[in-house]
């Protein structure tokens, strides 16, 4: 467990709020709350301030012991299987997305140079690459978060985690991801 995962799970237990009041409270999902709960997502910087002042705490301590620990405790990355071949450099004009690996990423080209990332939006899990492209900013479709799609950074309070983003490249006219350990260990998670 990380000292995030620790922490909120004490202050909850200590102040007897479960799950559901406090992702009530600070209106997010139940679901994205017990993910972070369990280790499984972490939140970004906006929504850790507002779980430290949701429980009158410092949030500038918050970000600087979670991010300090979080760091020290990651285990180094298992070492990424390979590209995977998802698409022809013509299927994706610039301004274009599409969606690939059986649903779990989406690659975009933004003017001639392709980006992939995760197509779960972190907020409702509705499927990002069905959303608009504006530049290098995706909007999901179904409540309007907006993440930079280089960096995978959340831009908007709706969008309460950071996205993945995946490495890319060009080879013989055919756009190839390589997926993140995490995804590639998915049902489907290597195919195209």
């Amino acid at each position: 467990m990380s000292w995030l995962t620790d922490r909120l799970a004490k202050l909850m237990h200590d102040r007897n709020q479960p799950v559901e009041a406090v992702a009530r409270q600070l209106g997010i999902e139940r679901s994205r709350l017990a993910r972070i709960l369990d280790g499984a997502a972490v939140p970004n910087d906006n929504l850790l301030k507002r779980l430290a002042r949701h429980f009158n705490e410092e949030p500038e301590a918050w970000l600087a012991q979670a991010g300090r620990q979080e760091a020290a405790a990651t285990p180094a990355p298992d070492p990424p299987r390979g590209f995977i071949r998802v698409a022809a450099v013509a299927d994706i004009p610039a301004g274009g997305m599409k969606v690939v690996c059986n649903g779990l990423a989406v690659v975009a080209n933004v003017q001639g140079r392709f980006h992939a990332f995760g197509n779960l939006c972190p907020h409702a899990g509705g499927p990002i690459g069905e959303g608009f492209l504006e530049g290098s900013v995706v909007e999901c479709p179904w409540h309007a978060g907006q993440w930079d799609i280089t960096t995978g950074q959340a831009l908007t309070p709706i969008a309460t985690a950071d996205i993945p983003v995946f490495e890319t490249r060009v080879i013989d006219e055919a756009v190839e991801v390589r997926l993140a350990p995490g995804v590639q260990a998915r049902p489907g998670g290597g195919q195209a």
